[in-house]
């Protein structure tokens, strides 16, 4: 689409804005900043009280209402259909925004963007779910804004800016990822949650061992190392070292990531590609 021309005004009567003010140029770039704002449906949330079992307590009936408004709050949709073509996946490439109101406007009042997004067939997704970014920035004043994004579940969204400040911004709209990789993302965060690898060191005297840390371990596979913080209640596990006691752990460090989550099917919807998050 072809840049559109917006004068933002401070206040001035209309008559006056061409004397006082120059025009705002509104350009797409590729950045990441999160400000979404999940629609009005409410998707189930399943919770998931399975994992490290033997070491959760159960919530309260307080405790679990607010942790259902929580979830409910960060809940995401998913695509009414799983398993297509990545050519019926969303791309920025092919997808589209229009900027509306009059081409004045003014300090105090607010841009609404219009985002449409579209497969790689060049064809009207019908679902939501993607993660889109937006702001509002004037490199020139150092000044910027993230803009909220509303999903309406059906391949459109509304983005709406605050109009803070007089002068020359961009408007950066991206897809940090589309619907279809959003489903990969929430399948990792229920059934991979060691992806990150942590370890500690053992040592006594000329005798070292290392071995694997985390928030939870599997308890029937090895003897663990209890380091629960006692003020917060926060949990801390590490295998127990074979030839030495727990109270010989002498640091702790990130080990480095599993490789191993994605199948083939799902890392196409992960690969970057110069551009490709960017909409005309």
């Amino acid at each position: 689409m072809a840049p559109m021309v917006v004068v933002v005004n401070p206040g001035l009567n209309r008559s006056d804005v061409n004397d006082q003010i120059t025009s705002t140029f509104y350009k797409i770039q590729s950045s990441i900043h999160s400000a979404f704002e999940p629609s009005d449906n409410v998707w189930p949330v399943e919770v998931n009280y399975t994992y490290c079992a033997q070491f959760v307590q159960r919530p309260t009936a307080e405790e679990a209402m607010e942790e259902r408004h929580l979830l409910d709050s960060i809940a995401w949709p998913d695509p009414p259909v799983k398993g297509l073509p990545v050519e019926f996946s969303s791309n920025p490439a092919k997808s589209y925004y229009v900027i509306q109101g009059e081409p004045e406007q003014h300090i105090g009042g607010q841009l609404v963007v219009n985002v449409h997004v579209h497969n790689f067939l060049g064809l009207p997704k019908r679902h939501g779910g993607d993660f889109l970014t937006a702001r509002l920035h004037s490199p020139k004043l150092g000044a910027g804004v993230v803009g909220k994004v509303h999903d309406h579940n059906d391949g459109n969204y509304t983005v709406l800016f605050p109009l803070l400040w007089a002068g020359e911004v961009h408007v950066e709209i991206t897809m940090v990822h589309p619907s279809e990789a959003v489903v990969v993302l929430k399948r990792l965060r229920k059934e991979q949650t060691d992806t990150v690898i942590f370890k500690s060191l053992f040592r006594s005297g000329d005798l070292s061992e290392t071995t694997d840390c985390d928030m939870c371990l599997p308890h029937n596979q090895k003897p663990l190392c209890n380091y629960t913080d006692l003020e917060t209640g926060e949990p801390w596990y590490c295998y127990k070292p074979k030839k030495l006691g727990c109270d010989t752990r002498i640091n702790h460090y990130k080990g480095g990531y599993r490789r191993t989550l994605f199948n083939k099917y799902e890392a196409q919807f992960f690969k970057r590609r110069h551009g490709d998050r960017e909409m005309q």
